[in-house]
């Protein structure tokens, strides 16, 4: 069996050091690539925010509310939720005992 042995004189004669060196030329550069994209980002979104109109979520947040058309629920629909939830909760609670 043949022993390995590892050297620098064998990294060297195998082109080792060149090599390393453009992978972290490689990555350096995407790095900077994607730093600089997430830099530019804020100022790419506006633009783009006028050529895409906005999505309207199942959650129905406050701020995608108001491009929705769809109308607002009463303040009974909201109550009989929350009334849901906290039986809902209470039930789960139960059922780990």
């Amino acid at each position: 069996m043949n022993d390995i042995n590892f050297d620098f004189q064998q990294i060297a004669e195998g082109q080792g050091w060149e090599t390393a060196l453009a992978g972290m030329t490689i990555v350096f550069v995407a790095l900077t690539v994607v730093s600089v994209f997430i830099a530019l980002l804020p100022r790419f979104l506006p633009t783009l925010n006028r050529f895409l109109p906005p999505v309207v979520h199942h959650t129905h947040s406050t701020s995608v509310q108001s491009h929705s058309n769809k109308p607002t629920p009463t303040s009974s629909e909201d109550s009989a939720n929350e009334i849901a939830a906290a039986v809902g909760y209470i039930l789960h609670i139960r059922q780990k005992k």
